[in-house]
């Protein structure tokens, strides 16, 4: 099992809700924790290595195995439960945006081009992957079974598409989700609408953004009217006034082309990018926030 969790400005955003899900996985797959080990070590073991790593902006990975064994299948053969800590960051993400590109809500297309915002303004084309989605038990569970994944996204840059979507085909074209982020549409008439998390892993971003957005709403997302989880087809989402991708690392990606069908306009929607500029003004510090752990710097290098 594994998860990820984003520090920005030295803080972490969401550890303990990754946290949950990573224990959670790891019931249901049958991997105990590592022996003479507790939760909260392992909470303090993230946070250590954070700090030792001295990055501002960053990501960072643990992994959660069963331990070294054979090469039979039954855990029985492992020496004992391992825990990894991974912390990895992109030249840009030391760079901090400037505080007043984030100071209103909404960002127009102007701003965000100026600050080099660029892709978010073309927006991704995607494909209905071919590849057979995972059973639901598998495709809610955060693990490194990400075989079909890769090859979903293998296939469809092979295309020349950003992303494949999987989709249930066996029910009537209901999609699933992306390799590794969740997809959202927005009706002509204003529904937000998302798949429910039958099929799908429980996106930490998008279970964030289904809780902010009638706060969203007030604050200047006008062309959302309403929120719906349910299923949606591959031909509702073509229909759609927008379509997008969420996920941690995104947070929020436009979709402007699903298979051969343009989306709209062929531009990114308006709810997309305010959704991502409200996603990424959520991940800074912000006192008394609920969502944020402080990394201890000064208690590793002995400044306090």
């Amino acid at each position: 099992m594994f998860d990820t969790a984003i520090i920005t400005n030295g803080y972490m955003y969401q550890l303990d809700q990754h946290l949950e899900r990573l224990f959670s996985s790891a019931a249901k797959a049958g991997i105990p924790l590592p022996k003479d080990t507790s939760k909260d070590q392992m909470r303090r073991i993230i946070l250590e290595t954070a700090a030792a790593s001295c990055k501002q902006q960053a990501y960072i990975r643990y992994f959660l195995s069963a331990g070294r064994g054979g090469f039979g299948l039954s855990s029985a053969e492992c020496l004992g439960s391992s825990f990894y800590v991974i912390v990895y960051s992109l030249d840009h993400q030391e760079q901090k945006h400037p505080d007043d590109i984030w100071a209103d809500t909404y960002v127009t297309r102007q701003e965000l081009e100026k600050h080099g915002q660029e892709d978010y303004l073309k927006g991704w084309k995607v494909k209905t992957s071919p590849v057979p989605q995972k059973p639901p038990f598998f495709s809610r569970l955060k693990s490194t079974n990400y075989l079909p994944n890769a090859l979903a996204v293998i296939d469809a840059e092979a295309d020349g598409f950003h992303q494949g979507i999987f989709v249930d085909n066996a029910n009537g074209g209901i999609i699933s989700e992306g390799p590794n982020m969740n997809i959202a549409i927005v009706l002509k008439d204003g529904t937000f609408v998302t798949p429910p998390f039958k099929n799908a892993l429980a996106g930490l971003t998008m279970r964030r953004i289904l809780e902010l957005m009638p706060q969203a709403v007030q604050q200047g997302i006008t062309e959302v009217k309403s929120v719906e989880q349910r299923d949606i087809t591959v031909e509702e989402a073509k229909q759609a006034a927008e379509v997008m991708l969420v996920g941690s690392s995104l947070p929020v990606m436009p979709v402007v082309q699903w298979d051969n069908a343009v989306i709209a306009d062929g531009r990114p929607g308006v709810t997309s990018l305010l959704l991502r500029t409200l996603m990424i003004r959520d991940t800074q510090y912000k006192e008394g926030s609920d969502q944020h752990v402080e990394i201890p710097y000064g208690r590793r290098f002995g400044a306090l």
